[in-house]
């Protein structure tokens, strides 16, 4: 009897769990019957377009199905020069194929034009205004415009075009360092040429702050370079334009042509030139100074002529060298004297140079003990930041901060010295 029992329970058991199964089994697929359905309904419905989105919903009526991509060749446009028979004739292209407007999901401009097709008309380049026309002769030129705002206290430079640069620039790429001077900003604005070439264009603006008051006291420097392959810059020129409030109202909406001035076009200095190449290394906290030669100096051909280089902070001469003695009126030098200076001295130091003739020709190297009889000055220039220097001076000395890794080298104009230096 009681097994009886056992077995009547086992059977009710595996009658129940089956048919546990077959109500799970079934449940799971009208689960999945509905999702089917919903996921159909949602795909049948059409979207809602938004009211900001009206220019999108050109035709959405259309009789392509969901399988189907309609694609449609754009009509072809002769590329003959503007006028009303160009106009004419696509207008017509557009009235012969119109289910062009009716493409799903194509932008429309006006009435009639699609977004996507091109037109030539849009990518042709305007004939070159006469006031653009590259005056007579071969010299290195530089075309820009310029326009002040008074209001805002802007200057806008336009950049435009360079013209009959060297042979050398051919294969290069050329560039154009934009700087206001005198100018506390260290930072230069740059320009690059959009092709290689002696007749490159670069077509870029520039804006520069700079008060009505401080106007009339500003020099635009517009300096050209060539960049090698190895990314080197070589200087070929550079223009040098005075700002006057006048002269820019006058200026406004014409296009300015100026010759680039290379060192040889320099004018010399009554007192003569000087050239100097410089370096500031600031991991190692080292100026270099390298005095390479000087020209036009108002002294006999074989009087003895060396040069003294102070540098001073503040007030205080901090320390001096001297080169050695070179002979006549162009002396060739070549020497490297360094200092040492902290990066936070930049702003407040300076760089003397003094060219001299000593009073005795024995010693022959003013480097050594100098003589007790003062020398004769022969002109002195200062290279430094703002707070001591203008025009080439300062921009030599911010080139030499922005620049590292490479000399700086540059010619500089002598001029009178104000005081004797003594001997430190």
């Amino acid at each position: 009897m009681a097994d009886n029992l056992v077995a009547l329970a086992s059977g009710l058991s595996a009658v129940l769990l089956f048919l546990l199964l077959i109500g799970l089994t079934v449940y799971l697929l009208w689960k999945k019957r509905q999702g089917q359905r919903h996921y159909q309904q949602l795909i049948s419905t059409n979207p809602t377009i938004p009211p900001c989105t009206a220019v999108l919903q050109t035709s959405h009526s259309s009789s392509y199905g969901l399988a189907e991509v309609p694609f449609f060749l754009p009509p072809s446009f002769k590329t003959s020069h503007a006028g009303e028979n160009e106009g004419r004739e696509e207008e017509e292209q557009w009235e012969k194929q119109p289910h062009l407007h009716t493409q799903r999901g194509s932008l429309t401009i006006g009435s009639w034009f699609p977004l996507g097709s091109l037109r030539p008309d849009l990518y042709r380049l305007p004939e070159e205004p006469s006031e653009w026309a590259e005056p007579g002769g071969s010299s290195m030129r530089l075309c820009f415009a310029l326009q002040y705002c008074q209001e805002k206290e802007q200057l806008v430079v336009s950049l435009l075009r360079a013209a009959n640069l060297p042979a050398h620039c051919q294969g290069n790429t050329t560039l154009v360092k934009l700087q206001l001077l005198p100018s506390e900003d260290r930072r230069h604005r740059q320009a690059k040429a959009r092709c290689k070439g002696c007749q490159p264009q670069f077509n870029d603006s520039f804006v520069f702050q700079v008060s009505s008051i401080s106007v009339d006291q500003s020099t635009l420097s517009m300096s050209v370079y060539s960049m090698d392959r190895l990314k080197k810059h070589h200087m070929v020129g550079r223009v040098l334009f005075p700002l006057r409030l006048s002269d820019l109202r006058v200026a406004v909406g014409k296009v300015l042509w100026r010759d680039l001035e290379t060192e040889s076009d320099l004018p010399l200095s009554k007192l003569g030139d000087i050239q100097v190449s410089l370096n500031f290394n600031q991991s190692l906290q080292r100026l270099t100074v390298v005095v390479l030669r000087a020209r036009g100096l108002q002294c006999s051909s074989n009087a003895g002529v060396c040069v003294q280089v102070s540098m001073q902070t503040h007030t205080q001469v901090v320390k001096t060298k001297w080169t050695s003695v070179a002979r006549g009126s162009e002396p060739i030098f070549n020497e490297k004297l360094t200092f040492r200076l902290h990066p936070r001295q930049l702003d407040t130091t300076c760089l003397t140079l003094e060219l001299q003739q000593p009073a005795t020709e024995e010693p022959s190297e003013c480097q050594s003990t100098p003589s007790t009889t003062a020398p004769m000055s022969l002109g002195i220039v200062v290279i430094g930041p703002f707070m001591y220097a203008r025009g080439r001076e300062l921009e030599h000395w911010t080139e030499m901060i922005s620049k590292s890794q490479e000399l700086v080298k540059q010619w500089h104009g002598l001029g009178v010295a104000n005081a004797i230096h003594n001997p430190t």
